[in-house]
Formats: C-alpha cells, sequence, structure tokens
C-alpha cells in the first residue's frame, strides 16, 4: 500500500440512530469506514456517486464494531475485503442471538452488560433498543466469511493506526489517521458525539470507566475527530467534556 495521503469525508453524518460513515481514499485505495443500516443503503450509494465512484471501486471496508447500525450495507461490497475486529464481531453475534431468544433475555443481557442497572434508564431502554436490533439485524448482510479480515491479526493500510477502544464493546477499534500534522480520528462509537450522548439510541457502554478513559484519549489527540454519532469537529472548537 503506498503511503500517501489520507483524503477523508464523510458519507453519512451520524445522527441520534444512524451512524457515521466516513470515505477514506488515497492515490490507490478507496475504503469505507462503517457502512449504516439497511434503509441508508441509498443514501450511501448515492454519497458514493456524488464523488464518482460505485461499490466495485472500493477495495476495502473497515467496521469499527458490529453494532447493527455500523455493519448491515457491507453486502453492497462484495469485491471489497472487509477489516474489523474478530472480538467484536463474536461477541455481538452472541448478543443477537441471546436476544432473539424471548424468554429470559433481560438476564442474558446481563451477561454482555453488566452494569445496566447503573444507569437510571437503561432497562427500559434495554427493550427499545432489543425490538430495534431485531428489526434490522440479519448477518447476511454482513459480507460473505472469505471477505473477512480480522484486525488483530491483519495490518491496515499504511497510515492508518488501529486504536482498541473496548469500552463500548469488547475489540472495539477506532482509526488514527496519521497524515502529516495532526492527526485525525474515526472514533465509532468510543466517541459518539461531541456533548450529547444520551441523545443517542445505542447501547450502554460495556465498561463505562474504560469509556469515559477511550473517549478521553481521543480528544487528546486533537486534529480532525469523525465521531460515531455526530458531524465531525475538532477538539479546539470543543469545549465541553460530554457524558455517557
Amino acid at each position: 500500500m503506498t503511503g500517501s495521503t489520507w483524503n477523508l469525508e464523510a458519507l453519512l453524518t451520524g445522527s441520534w440512530r444512524g451512524a457515521t460513515s466516513v470515505l477514506l481514499s488515497n492515490s490507490s485505495l478507496h475504503i469505507v469506514v462503517d457502512t449504516g443500516l439497511p434503509h441508508e443503503a441509498h443514501q450511501l450509494l448515492e454519497a458514493l456517486k456524488k464523488k464518482g465512484l460505485a461499490p466495485a471501486d472500493i477495495g476495502m471496508v473497515i467496521n469499527t464494531h458490529f453494532h447493527v447500525d455500523h455493519v448491515l450495507n457491507n453486502c453492497l461490497f462484495p469485491s471489497s475485503l472487509i477489516y474489523g475486529p474478530q472480538e467484536s464481531y463474536e461477541w455481538c453475534q452472541a448478543l443477537y442471538t441471546d436476544l432473539a431468544e424471548a424468554a429470559g433475555w433481560e438476564k442474558r443481557v446481563l451477561k454482555y452488560y453488566p452494569e445496566t442497572f447503573e444507569y437510571g434508564r437503561a432497562e427500559a431502554n434495554m427493550n427499545k433498543l432489543r425490538k430495534f436490533t431485531l428489526r434490522w439485524w440479519d448477518a447476511g448482510r454482513l459480507g460473505l466469511p472469505a471477505q473477512f479480515r480480522w484486525t488483530e491479526t491483519h495490518p491496515l493500510p499504511t497510515g492508518l493506526e488501529p486504536l482498541v477502544t473496548h469500552g463500548h464493546v469488547p475489540g472495539h477499534l477506532s482509526l488514527i489517521v496519521s497524515n502529516p500534522g495532526r492527526p485525525t480520528v474515526i472514533a465509532g462509537d468510543a466517541l459518539l458525539t461531541r456533548d450529547h450522548d444520551e441523545q443517542v439510541l445505542t447501547m450502554i457502554p460495556h465498561n463505562r470507566a474504560q469509556a469515559l478513559l477511550d473517549r478521553g484519549r481521543i480528544l487528546a489527540l486533537g486534529g480532525r475527530i469523525f465521531p460515531g454519532h455526530d458531524r465531525e469537529f475538532s477538539p479546539s472548537d470543543y469545549c465541553c467534556s460530554g457524558g455517557l
């Protein structure tokens, strides 16, 4: 892979329930980081078309983690390699299997989110999130097994540094893009928004203390930040610490 400068542009701007999708391009490779929900497929394709690109032009997809809102348009890129953390893939697959079985799911979910009862609205929200997940989850939209390359064992292209930020889910991956000057960070859900995390329809952190540390690490890097559920910003323009 060439070491030339990476250009970054949002394809889908993150919102209270939709995840950010980012296009990374250099002189030899186009990469889509996170692909969104099925109903956003046309938006994703249209955003690529406006940049003169088709799915066949995308050499690689990178998934920060495998929550439904980040991965369910992987299937739009059948000729791309798909890079992502195996730990998150297996963890989310197990979570969604347990959520799908109605009897006793409230108890089983505590295996994945042991801090649920430490949050005032988490128990009620978990039921809403379960319904949202069961509405959209379709493992067939993740891509074919032969496409996957796990980031634990396969290096990313030159200039892309994996940053494991596992407070949100085990194995969660943020990306540091090492262009000249201050770095750019594609945070995924290690940093949901600049300061309104409570408004995002997503799971609580797997580990809140670690999630706060992850958020602080990303903010401390400076430069451009693409949050998981907000438009890009720079910490120099940002005065609030945010909350989880």
